[in-house]
């Protein structure tokens, strides 16, 4: 805007001095020369007004600052923060106020960065953070830090510096077993940051954790092992199994062969008593089951007699 106030002058005081001099090359005696003495006073005040018109237009123009709603800017008055204007229509003074627009919508960065466990062990991981500006606070950011660019670095420097701090606080394989309770943690960091930075975080999130190829080849190992182990342990359990399985039917076996003994003993000697007590009565209801129907024959002959029994099968 300077620039072009300054150009805008140059042109007025360039017409304004062509036309003097026009104005001073005219003899005031003669009459036509007098008339054309009076035309170019009038364009020199119409370069003038032409000027000053085209210099009122800028001004408004420039002066004239149309904010989103997710914007907030800080009027500096010769560089010296004097107040915010919000979203809509704002006017300005172009020549004295310059305006630092500040984004009041949930910013979201991603931060990668090398540390140590508490075992010694080098690991790289990356934090996704979320947080955002209040508009309260823009006028802080722009007298502490001077732009909302230098806060963001300091900021991304300083959660670097608290994800570490709870990197350093596990082994690494504690780092691996508690993964999904790292985030809360380093959000539990973040959120004392809130105490040195005029920013809110909303959520933080451990996306990324890498340790050395030596110790991953270890873990891998180590796993393969206990997976082996844990395979050997199931194949025992199983055998045992097997083994106590074939233990209770070979019993379940043995106890119904002996039930089958008794029964077939106690079978026997009822049978047996029943034949020492009733062995004529026994036998001839045997006899009958078998016979025919049919009555013995005899055959006589030379003074002797023979029976033919019946067939009983």
């Amino acid at each position: 805007m300077i620039i072009f106030t300054v150009i805008l002058a140059i042109i007025a005081i360039a017409g304004f001095a062509v036309t003097t001099a026009l104005r001073r090359s005219f003899d005031p005696t003669d009459r036509y020369e007098k008339q054309a003495q009076k035309r170019v006073s009038i364009v020199r005040v119409a370069i003038v007004g032409v000027c000053l018109a085209i210099f009122g237009i800028a001004t408004l123009i420039c002066g004239i600052k149309i904010l989103d709603q997710t914007e907030i800017g800080v009027v500096k008055i010769f560089g010296k923060v004097d107040h915010t204007i919000s979203g809509g229509l704002n006017f300005v003074n172009p020549f004295t106020d310059t305006v630092e627009l500040m984004d009041l919508r949930v910013h979201v960065k991603e931060s990668s960065f090398a540390s140590y466990t508490k075992d010694a062990q080098p690991v790289t991981a990356s934090v996704e953070y979320q947080y955002e500006l209040s508009p309260g606070n823009a006028m802080t950011v722009a007298t502490q830090y001077g732009s909302y660019e230098i806060l963001e670095t300091k900021l991304t420097a300083a959660a670097e510096e608290r994800a570490k701090i709870v990197f350093s606080r596990y082994g690494a394989m504690t780092l691996l077993e508690t993964r999904s309770t790292l985030s809360a943690q380093v959000w539990e960091e973040f959120n004392e940051l809130e105490e040195l930075f005029p920013v809110h975080f909303t959520n933080v999130v451990i996306k990324d954790i890498d340790f050395s190829d030596a110790f991953e080849a270890a873990v891998e190992a180590k796993m393969e092992a206990e997976q082996n182990a844990l395979r050997a342990e199931n194949e025992k359990q199983e055998a045992i199994t097997r083994a106590e399985q074939a233990k209770e039917v070979a019993r379940i076996q043995a106890e119904a062969a002996v039930e089958a003994a008794k029964g077939e003993a106690e079978a026997l000697a009822i049978t047996r008593d029943a034949l020492a007590n009733m062995p004529d009565v026994y036998i001839q209801s045997l006899y009958l089951e078998k016979w025919d129907g049919k009555l013995p024959q005899f055959i006589t002959g030379d003074g002797a007699s023979v029976m033919i029994a019946p067939d009983l099968e």
